[in-house]
């Protein structure tokens, strides 16, 4: 839970996703660098001749969009870039006497993702059914490797302040508490954390004089900094919403070894240092990958939407809403209800068998009952007579099963566009249902075939 001072919207593919500080560190994508020739002093270039050239064909999101283009997924950037350098001034701040300290000026690298503009597609183009539903499978195998995953900590950072690139170091986004809990959710440290800031602006937090209280005599960063880097090194990090979690742990690392802080971009030998530190353990987002899961496109973003996060009183509660989530994504039965409450809403919305334009005039059908439908095949024909129900296992070339889902009874004839009355076949079967000469039992047994599987995920999930 960020308390800002001006709100600032999250954008995937804007500055916000990188490091607040300086460079992002361990987020799996490699790091260049763009003209550290330009750098007029010897030791700020040393170090950014440690990162290799921006090689051609990598642009930033706002090139590609210039264009026309988008990447075909903004959430994973393919590198990051720093630079070209910037020269800006940062402000005088007033002193305990009334004075001003003097401004001064500083080169900044600002940190921004990019992307492979052979892969771009066109800006408009929404991904394709089953591009999206093998986007949503890798979110799920991904929650359920976290889960399975003995070396996996969940944090929260709760932190005063703004992660805007444009606020003023001193003004960044603070730590003032943080949590760790296990994948299933187990606490494993929680810690209140002094942010050395003034009373007036504590009062933002709304914790009542008691909370505010804890905060003043709760150690500072610095007296914690050693431990929380213990706990994680080596971890896998998952964060719901890590790009400013991550960012408010890195700016406080730097307070701790400058004792001040520095502005967006700037980097300074000690940099390095602090990101080797952070660099050794492994920091996903579990906010992005919700994204994903949940597969819904915004079309003016030329994303998936990021779900909001909501807001709750502590940081362990927080870690325990992220594993919490964690389940439900690597849970089939949790899924499919999920799905199936989507597709029943839409339903009741009117969504179904609406006429759409489409080479002619075709029935609109329930993307959520085709999803459901699939997750409850787990790849395999569910015919019960299919000779080889899993010939299809092999994902096609987008990652999606090789598998038709049909409607039981004919759509177009008024069928139910919900998942209990609906079936994924293979190409064979799917065949020998439309053209073979079958009899009405056929349909019966797909029918209860069908309704079976649905309960018993059902009744699963309850």
């Amino acid at each position: 839970m960020f308390v800002e001072f001006d709100a600032v919207p999250f954008r995937p593919a804007g500055e916000q996703h990188v490091v607040c500080g300086a460079t992002p560190a361990g987020f799996g994508a490699p790091v260049y660098v763009d003209g550290p020739e330009k750098q007029p002093h010897d030791v700020f270039r040393r170090l950014l001749e440690r990162y290799p050239r921006l090689p051609k064909g990598l642009k930033s999101a706002g090139e590609l969009k210039a264009a026309g283009l988008r990447a075909s997924n903004l959430f994973r950037p393919d590198a990051y870039v720093l630079g070209p350098s910037q020269l800006v001034t940062i402000p005088g701040v007033p002193t305990g006497t009334g004075r001003t300290t003097q401004a001064w000026e500083e080169t900044v690298h600002p940190p921004s993702p990019v992307y492979r503009a052979d892969k771009a597609v066109p800006f408009s183009t929404r991904p394709h059914a089953d591009e999206a539903q093998a986007v949503r499978r890798e979110a799920i195998r991904w929650a359920q490797d976290v889960l399975d995953d003995p070396d996996t900590v969940i944090l929260a950072v709760s932190a005063i302040g703004s992660p805007a690139p444009s606020t003023p170091p001193l003004e960044r986004a603070v730590p003032y508490e943080i949590a760790l809990t296990s994948a299933s959710g187990r606490k494993r440290w929680h810690q209140f954390i002094n942010p050395d800031w003034e009373t007036t602006y504590l009062e933002q937090l709304r914790l009542g004089k008691s909370g505010l209280a804890v905060l003043e005599s709760a150690p500072r960063f610095r007296e914690v900094a050693d431990t929380l880097l213990r706990r994680i090194q080596g971890k896998r990090v998952v964060i719901y919403g890590r790009s400013l979690q991550y960012a408010a742990i890195y700016t406080a690392l730097e307070r701790a070894w400058l004792l001040d802080g520095l502005p967006y971009g700037a980097l300074w030998p000690g940099t390095a240092d602090t990101l080797a530190q952070l660099e050794r353990s492994r920091w996903e987002c579990a906010r992005l990958r919700h994204g994903e899961f949940d597969n819904d496109w915004d079309a003016a973003e030329g994303h998936f939407t990021l779900p909001v996060e909501e807001s709750t009183a502590d940081a362990l509660s927080r870690c325990r809403m992220t594993a919490a989530l964690l389940r439900r994504m690597a849970d089939l039965a949790l899924r499919y209800t999920e799905l199936n409450a989507r597709a029943e809403r839409a339903v009741r919305d009117g969504k179904s068998h609406r006429l759409r334009s489409q080479g002619g005039q075709r029935l609109s059908r329930i993307a959520a009952s085709r999803d459901a439908v699939l997750e409850r095949s787990r790849g395999a024909c569910e015919n019960p007579r299919c000779p080889d129900p899993r010939y299809t296992s092999a994902l096609g070339r987008n990652g999606s099963y090789l598998l038709d889902v049909d409607h039981i009874d004919d759509h177009a004839k008024g069928g139910d566009d919900l998942p209990r009355a609906m079936i994924a076949l293979c190409p064979n079967c799917h065949a020998l249902k439309t053209r073979g000469t079958v009899d009405d039992s056929f349909r019966d047994l797909l029918r209860s075939t069908a309704l079976v599987r649905h309960q018993e995920l059902l009744s699963r999930a309850r």
